[in-house]
């Protein structure tokens, strides 16, 4: 059988552990040191956390919150000992008396009218106190605002690429519109392309480097050639024109292109209009969909028949 003394050991063991892991689960948070200068202390924000603010008799301390917020509260546990001078989204503390550490609770309202709330342990010390480290500026640090901001820039500048891909395949921007490759070559040459495509409106040859870039020729429907406008830029030409075959000519070379997907209105983009962003309807689907929402909007207006009695007018 455990005898009482022992007994008594047990239990006073096991009440300093359960003490010891109590007051270590509701300890304050410390401010972390500055790179350059301890004095400068930052502390990421989190709403549910209390963080240890020591204080120097006879100095300020200087602690900052998001530029976007203002101060509306300040609340002392101990205002004997302590004072505080809100400015704007800084406040400024100072402990006047040597005391036990109290508590500071702060209220801030943000630009979009959002609250926050601070916690704070408040400890006063003396230039003769060993262990203590006491600070002139606190400042605090938001992850979440700059991850959320981050997010919001993020889809930001894909809306933004989005508009204006939409925007360069209304204005025809040949570097926005399906390309048709569909090319084939009879014959040989010394300048033979690398590829030929076209987007609807241009076609375009791609050349090797340094290569002479031969006369292109558009074959019309009864065989007779033509020179076409062209632009060229490093080996790349840019025919403005589609054509079912065009000739390249270079002295006695002879080179003949043949478009397989030749459409003569241009490139088939699937709605029936000059850009795959804008949808054609027809005539007679139009007029269902305005007679259908006629309906609707007949039936959603109509008044409901009336149970009650009919007033004839007098006579």
């Amino acid at each position: 059988m455990m005898r009482a003394s022992t007994l008594s050991k047990v239990l006073s063991s096991a009440s300093f552990a359960l003490v010891s892991v109590c007051t270590f689960a509701l300890a304050a948070e410390e401010p972390r040191a500055g790179q350059l200068d301890a004095r400068v202390r930052f502390v990421d924000y989190r709403p549910y956390q209390v963080v240890r603010v020591t204080g120097l008799l006879r100095h300020s301390i200087q602690i900052e919150f998001s530029p976007d917020e203002e101060i509306l509260q300040a609340a002392i546990g101990n205002t004997v000992a302590w004072e505080a001078a809100p400015v704007g989204h800084i406040l400024f503390l100072k402990p006047r008396e040597q005391q036990e550490p109290t508590n500071m609770s702060v209220v801030t309202q943000r630009l979009d009218g959002t609250k926050r709330s601070y916690q704070f342990e408040l400890t006063s010390t003396d230039e003769d106190l060993k262990g203590q480290r006491p600070f002139y500026l606190l400042k605090y640090q938001y992850p979440a605002d700059e991850a959320a901001k981050r997010k919001a820039e993020a889809v930001a500048a894909a809306e933004l690429a989005k508009s204006r891909q939409a925007e360069r395949t209304l204005a025809g921007d040949e570097t926005a519109l399906p390309r048709n490759t569909h090319y084939t070559l009879q014959g040989t040459a010394s300048f033979e392309p690398r590829s030929v495509s076209d987007n609807g409106k241009i076609t375009t040859f791609v050349f090797p480097e340094n290569m002479v870039i031969p006369a292109i020729y558009l074959v019309q429907g009864d065989d007779t050639e033509s020179l076409v406008p062209k632009t060229v830029s490093d080996g790349e030409v840019r025919v403005h024109a589609l054509a079912a075959k065009f000739v390249l000519r270079q002295g006695d070379e002879v080179l003949c292109v043949f478009n397989e997907s030749y459409v003569p209105e241009g490139f088939a983009t699937g709605t029936m209009t000059t850009s795959p962003a804008v949808e054609r309807l027809a005539r007679e689907d139009w007029a269902r969909e305005e007679k259908s929402r006629d309906v609707k909007l007949s039936a959603s207006t109509s008044l409901p028949a009336s149970n009650g009695p009919t007033v004839q007018p007098q006579k």
